[in-house]
């Protein structure tokens, strides 16, 4: 039984560092020792950077548009940051994540929403829009779940409780909770 979990261990990582292999030359930059999980979709991958040790999870997906027509980098992934599984990230103009941040399982992180104006109009035809851009400092954590909706600023060291939407501003050191997510404690 230990033969066989452990083949089966070493045929996913053998399979990850392949796709990860074939995949990295496709972004605008690739740091050394990143990896990106199985059966991820990537829209947009050459306006994206990935820095070093870098853990991308398997599903993902990275939906950069270059809504603005530049040849700019629309997202920054930085050195040591690890992104679980399930995660979206909608980056129409700027999602900036930094060093060493840790995202949990099935988060939503959007600087984009839907245009909904016109009454008659169902809102998938409506398009939609850049709303603001995103930031998630060095060192912060993002739970399980959370959604962190545009003009947001995750604050250095912060924790955002897991399945807490994040509608505003999170001050450095802080931990935040709720729907919409309220600050719970200094750190």
């Amino acid at each position: 039984m230990r033969l066989i979990r452990y083949l089966l261990q070493l045929s996913k990582r053998i399979a990850n560092r392949t796709y990860t292999f074939i995949m990295r030359g496709s972004f605008k930059s690739w740091g050394k020792h990143s990896q990106l999980g199985r059966h991820a979709r990537i829209d947009g991958a050459d306006m994206v950077h990935v820095g070093n040790n870098v853990s991308l999870g398997e599903h993902i997906w990275l939906n950069v548009k270059n809504k603005s027509k530049d040849e700019k980098v629309k997202l920054r992934i930085g050195d040591g940051t690890y992104i679980g599984r399930f995660v979206q990230i909608n980056a129409w103009h700027k999602v900036l994540i930094g060093k060493h941040v840790l995202i949990g399982d099935r988060v939503l992180i959007s600087d984009a929403d839907h245009k909904y104006k016109d009454k008659l109009t169902p809102i998938i035809k409506q398009g939609d829009f850049f709303k603001g851009e995103v930031r998630l400092k060095d060192g912060c954590w993002v739970g399980i779940g959370v959604v962190i909706l545009p003009n947001v600023t995750i604050g250095q060291n912060s924790v955002v409780a897991a399945n807490s939407v994040v509608t505003a501003d999170v001050p450095d050191f802080t931990l935040v909770a709720g729907v919409p997510a309220q600050i719970i404690k200094q750190l």
